[in-house]
């Protein structure tokens, strides 16, 4: 007789924890608070524009892949993908606009034009990675770790003696690189894993690396599309989902999880429930809002009436002040003075995003026509391109109690502006149709993330100050987490291989 396994939040995470535990022959159940599946990273329809509100930049594919195959399905059945010939455009403030490319000779011909003095530490920083980057799919992509004796595994002993275990993350790119170009492009890496470059996190250089090696791509019919093929695969698979329906409470007793309360006062049990949502915000380990948690994003939707030159599909703007700007944010835990902001533009590659401008054109008449005084040729329907969607993404704190994000967002999006301004990057506010606006607040209150991080806890809250928490809860034998508050961390591919933890863990 197969177990009943209830699923809280129908994310990235729970739709391929759902998948590979009806592979391991659960009878799984999705609750789902929103009216449809994705998370973060599920479309939103704004003024006839389609948005994709969360993760824009899309690396190791082959690990959403590995979900179909075990199933026994083709990935391009229900996925695929572009690869980007620039894994990003960069303004620096003061320096002329240059396109990374995604191609290792490449960088390192760009390399010796722009930053020559950095080219040794790049070829020995890359060198190092390629070394150290399997280690890290045979432990860290493998297997969560609950146990200190995990960390004696050979891999991940091999991928630490890489590099320096009493260096900081600044103090290695201080070590690697020199200009201001490339300080400045990977100071910001290890808040994409709800760190600072104070943290001792090597592991951050692996998402450039990644970038480079594996290139970046961009999902057939937006990012959207991820989450979309992961739900059409559980829903063949016989999951069952219901949405629109919110869990208020994790009832335990006995070391188990006894019951769920929905927020219309049903009582639900199983035999097991994996929580998509993060551990300190729904149940046994929910916290008072006083802890301490990681980073944020603030991020800024436009859908504009007018076309926007200058923009790649993923473009970085970078103040001459950067470092101050890392300062506020990683010390200070403020948002920034002058943001470095990041902007995806998708438009290009997803013109479906765009609300469809239609012109009716009238062909010219034949030759036969003008003899005739007649045209018979009906008009054809033209698809005319006059907007642009925008998408601003600023790294921020988390819920702070100096932050008011309601009062202040008017000013930050100003600061948003400003920036892209300075880089001739700019709209009227009659060229807005729309202006969405996220923060922390709406991911608090929305996805049930903790103090609304994107990564959980802070710091304290790590695994031996080094990993996210494991993915089974420390008290409860049948609660389970999956999402980027647990391992192996945040972005849609570790989202995606916590599914597989969580279930493992249950097993």
């Amino acid at each position: 007789m197969s177990k009943q396994l209830i699923i809280i939040g129908a994310g990235q995470g729970g739709l391929s924890a759902s998948i590979y535990a009806k592979l391991h022959g659960w009878d799984v159940l999705v609750i789902e608070k929103r009216e449809l599946p994705g998370g973060k990273a599920a479309q939103i329809d704004v003024a006839g524009f389609q948005l994709d509100p969360g993760p824009s930049i899309i690396i190791l594919t082959h690990l959403y892949d590995q979900v179909f195959q075990a199933a026994g399905r083709n990935p391009r059945d229900y996925l695929n993908f572009t690869p980007l010939p620039t894994l990003s455009r960069v303004y620096f403030e003061g320096q002329s606009m240059i396109d990374l490319p995604a191609d290792l000779d490449a960088c390192r011909s760009l390399l010796r034009q722009v930053a020559p003095q950095d080219l040794a530490g790049f070829d020995k920083l890359y060198s190092t990675l390629r070394k150290a980057a399997p280690l890290v799919d045979k432990s860290v992509f493998s297997q969560p770790f609950r146990d200190p004796k995990d960390l004696l595994s050979p891999a991940l002993l091999k991928f630490g003696f890489h590099f320096n275990p009493f260096r900081d993350y600044k103090t290695l790119v201080d070590q690697y690189f020199k200009s201001d170009l490339l300080r400045s492009f990977f100071y910001g890496f290890p808040s994409y894993g709800g760190q600072s470059y104070h943290s001792k996190a090597p592991g951050a250089f692996l998402i450039p690396f990644y970038m480079i090696e594996h290139g970046v791509s961009f999902p057939v019919g937006g990012v959207r599309a991820i989450p979309a093929a992961f739900h059409r695969l559980a829903v063949e698979l016989g999951v069952e989902f219901r949405f629109n329906t919110g869990i208020s409470e994790i009832e335990t007793a006995n070391d188990r999880v006894a019951a769920l309360i929905t927020d219309q006062n049903e009582r639900i049990t199983a035999d097991a429930i994996i929580s998509n949502v993060d551990p300190w915000t729904l149940g046994p380990q929910k916290q008072p809002p006083t802890k301490s948690a990681s980073f944020s994003y603030f991020t800024a939707h436009w859908g504009l009436n007018k076309k926007v030159e200058g923009l790649d599909h993923h473009t970085l703007f970078v103040p001459k002040t950067y470092e101050e700007s890392f300062r506020e944010l990683y010390a200070d835990r403020q948002f920034p003075t002058r943001p470095i902001v990041y902007v995806n533009d998708t438009h290009h590659l997803d013109p479906v995003s765009l609300p469809i401008t239609e012109s009716f054109v009238s062909p010219l008449p034949s030759e036969e026509g003008l003899r005739e005084g007649q045209n018979d040729e009906t008009p054809t329907l033209k698809s005319v391109e006059q907007e642009s969607l925008i998408f601003a993404v600023i790294t921020a704190p988390s819920q702070e109690p100096h932050i008011n994000w309601q009062a202040q967002t008017p000013e930050y999006v100003q600061r948003i502006r400003h920036e892209l301004a300075l880089h001739n990057i700019s709209f009227n506010d009659e060229d807005i149709v729309f202006e969405r606006i996220q923060t922390p607040d709406l991911f608090a209150q929305r996805d049930g993330n903790f103090r609304g991080s994107l990564y959980g806890g802070d710091e304290q809250f790590r695994q031996w100050g080094i990993f996210p928490p494991v993915n089974i809860d420390p008290k409860v034998k049948n609660l389970a987490y999956c999402g980027g508050a647990v391992q192996p961390g945040a972005g849609l591919p570790m989202v995606t291989l916590s599914g597989k933890f969580a279930v493992d863990l249950l097993k």
